[in-house]
């Protein structure tokens, strides 16, 4: 059955504004993640904890993104995209202040777990969002636009609020960032096109959808579950090895972290473009992928000086982004009334790579040293290109079968 029609094709001005907004969205959603980064010492110090207790809240934050995209993204099949992305910033943004303001451990996890669920719903749902609205033939350039979001959270969201840290503390940063999600909600229910609300045509049943990971789609999780594994530890412990190494000042750490994550932003930029022009795309992804762990060993083993270590941080994060508007292209290869399902699970496996190598990358630091990180790093990066490789062999098997079927119906017919 043929993919319908991008809801929103013939209206391009608006589909640019959509795509803007959930932009500057997915930018203030994806900081949640990495928003504690820059102060893990200072939290550590202050609620009388160690690093790697701290950095769980990182991993906490992980579980009920991973849980609440999956959910989101089934849900979102069903009753429409629009209301779930709106709802969970608004829940990311309340939580955000409850964060803020708790003066316990235990306050913190709590808010921390709620602002994950909030920020799971809008990501499991946003790329399906997307690719609702456009073609296959744009789609890599179009996700671009969210992951464009997810790096600028890296180039701009980390810099930036550590620059506010250093006046307002931690609390205060995080105060800000609460405020601009709850803002920020009011325009993605402005520029989302109403039909992303509405029921789809046909829905999908649970054994239709369950049909849907097959090899490839499988493989792709996998691959994507490793990447994300693999940049955790670039986007969690930079900050604190920089720290640590090189004893930097918070506002010296502000400009490296802004130059490491413009690596990012530009690799999806380029990335996001390369995708549409080549078929293969897991491939792009695999390769892209194998650089990063190459990449990852001389970032965290070597210590040369801080400005070498903030260029081979750019290098890696620009060969880690540069693959993904590649991977999500391919997992948007789906039938619509299943992709929320397919996507939204693409997050949550992705929050469970970001809580292993979180939670793992705490206990490697602590017990082992940063050079423990780099191989964990490089090894994750490294299955993320084998499985992106099945993936492709999957597809090619899938293509052969179907090419191969009207030839076997035609002969069939002929001989009756």
């Amino acid at each position: 059955m043929p993919e319908r029609a991008a809801v929103a094709a013939d209206q391009p001005t608006g589909r640019m504004t959509m795509l803007a907004v959930l932009c500057v969205a997915t930018f203030l959603a994806t900081s949640t993640g990495t928003i504690l980064a820059p102060f893990l010492l200072d939290m550590a110090r202050e609620l009388g904890t160690d690093l790697a207790a701290v950095a769980n809240l990182v991993a906490v934050g992980a579980t009920a993104w991973g849980i609440s995209s999956l959910v989101a993204g089934l849900v979102s099949d069903r009753i429409g995209r629009k209301s779930i992305l709106v709802g969970g910033l608004l829940a990311l943004g309340g939580s955000l202040l409850g964060v803020a303001t708790a003066d316990r451990y235990s306050w913190l996890a709590a808010w921390q777990f709620l602002a994950g669920f909030g920020g799971g719903a809008y990501m499991g749902t946003v790329f399906a969002t997307v690719s609702d609205q456009v073609a296959p033939s744009q789609r890599g350039r179009a996700l671009g636009w969210v992951i464009t979001g997810q790096s600028l959270s890296f180039v701009l969201g980390v810099p930036a609020v550590t620059f506010i840290g250093s006046f307002a503390g931690w609390r205060g940063a995080i105060v800000s960032q609460a405020l601009a999600t709850v803002l920020v909600a009011t325009a993605v229910w402005l520029a989302v096109p109403r039909q992303s609300s509405q029921r789809p045509e046909r829905t999908a049943s649970g054994r239709s959808t369950v049909k849907r990971f097959d090899p490839r789609v499988l493989a792709l999780l996998g691959a994507g579950t490793m990447e994300r594994a693999c940049f955790a530890g670039l986007a969690v412990y930079l900050a604190t090895y920089l720290l640590t190494t090189y004893g930097v000042s918070l506002q010296e750490l502000a400009f490296g972290l802004g130059l490491v994550a413009l690596g990012n932003l530009v690799g999806n930029v380029l990335g996001s473009q390369f995708s549409d022009r080549f078929s293969a795309r897991p491939l792009v992804f695999a390769a892209s992928s194998l650089a990063t762990g190459a990449l990852a060993l001389p970032l965290l083993l070597w210590q040369p000086g801080v400005a070498v270590s903030v260029g081979l941080g750019f290098a890696y994060a620009f060969a880690n982004a540069f693959g993904r508007p590649a991977l999500l292209a391919s997992l948007s290869e789906v039938p619509s009334e299943v992709r929320g399902a397919v996507l939204g699970l693409n997050i949550t496996c992705a929050s469970f790579g970001w809580l292993g190598a979180t939670a793992l990358g705490g206990r490697l630091v602590t017990e082992f040293g940063f050079g423990s990180l780099a191989y964990f790093s490089a090894a994750a990066a490294l299955a993320g290109a084998g499985l992106a490789t099945l993936a492709w062999l999957a597809g090619r098997r899938q293509r052969a079968t179907h090419s191969a079927r009207p030839g076997r119906e035609q002969r069939v017919a002929h001989s009756a």
